[in-house]
């Protein structure tokens, strides 16, 4: 393995893919689903890179080092003169060139929200691939509300990319979602022979469509299960002083509700189902 990276050439041609696992550190169902899956496999064709995210820190059990490793796939002119010397920086231009050889990718992640549904973040181009990996949602929208991330990258170079958020941080069903989906992944790729899945059907469609960033802190009003339906003008919490509420439509969904102590930081997303 060099530089994090285990790369697998199967013995027949084929496409060439991304895995990702440990963007964030602290996330680790996806690098105990690497553990359980990559000695087992079989690639037959193609070549597949498996990305152990930001080494750092992975090693040291933490969500970043300098920046969000997930903010570090931007264009340089996106990025300021500190992000850009950044160890996560340095480790994304390491990244990219495996992305940039590979067709498509999936990025795996896991939620602090003891509740929180599994889903899959893509834009539309890939949502021919999202409906035949066995999520209940898939969400777009991302790429212009929160750019940087492995997905955004290949996006804006033309391949297809998904991130897969498989619930709870702490939950060890979130490591068998993850070696699910890493398996339908490959068989839709025609990486590895095997039952290819049907459409989901049931899966919904969710718009992410505004981001809310703090102006002085943010002190959710409960603990907001991600998707939760929201009333009309239901009181989200406070920022600083100020009372911050849900919009005045029906219909809207919350994800990603996070106390925040800080000016500038995410504290929630706001969503839509749509058909």
């Amino acid at each position: 393995m060099k530089d994090g990276i285990q790369t697998i050439i199967g013995k027949k041609p084929g496409k060439t893919i991304s895995i990702l696992a440990g963007i964030h550190g602290d996330e680790t169902c996806g690098i105990e689903a690497f553990k359980e899956i990559i000695p087992t496999l079989s690639i037959e064709r193609g070549k597949v890179h498996f990305i152990y995210g930001n080494l750092l820190a992975i090693k040291k059990k933490t969500r970043f080092i300098e920046m969000n490793l997930n903010r570090a796939f931007k264009p340089k002119e996106m990025l300021s003169a500190k992000e850009m010397e950044s160890y996560e920086r340095k480790r994304a231009e390491i990244i990219m060139a495996y992305l940039d050889e590979s067709e498509a990718s999936l990025d795996i992640h896991s939620s602090k929200t003891k509740n929180s549904s599994p889903f899959i973040i893509c834009e539309p181009k890939s949502f021919h691939i999202a409906e035949r990996i066995s999520f209940p949602i898939k969400s777009f929208g991302w790429d212009d509300l929160e750019p940087g991330g492995t997905d955004y990258y290949m996006n804006k170079k033309g391949g297809f990319g998904l991130c897969v958020e498989c619930g709870y941080h702490f939950d060890t069903s979130s490591i068998e979602i993850a070696k699910q989906a890493i398996v339908d992944f490959l068989i839709l790729h025609n990486i590895i022979s095997g039952q290819i899945p049907g459409k989901n059907n049931a899966q919904k469609t969710i718009q992410a469509y505004k981001i809310y960033h703090t102006k002085n802190n943010f002190i959710p009003a409960k603990n907001f299960s991600d998707f939760g339906l929201l009333k009309k003008g239901e009181f989200l919490g406070k920022d600083g002083d100020e009372k911050i509420y849900a919009p005045q439509e029906n219909k809207n969904l919350i994800i990603f509700c996070r106390k925040r102590e800080k000016a500038g930081q995410e504290a929630f997303i706001l969503g839509r189902e749509v058909n």
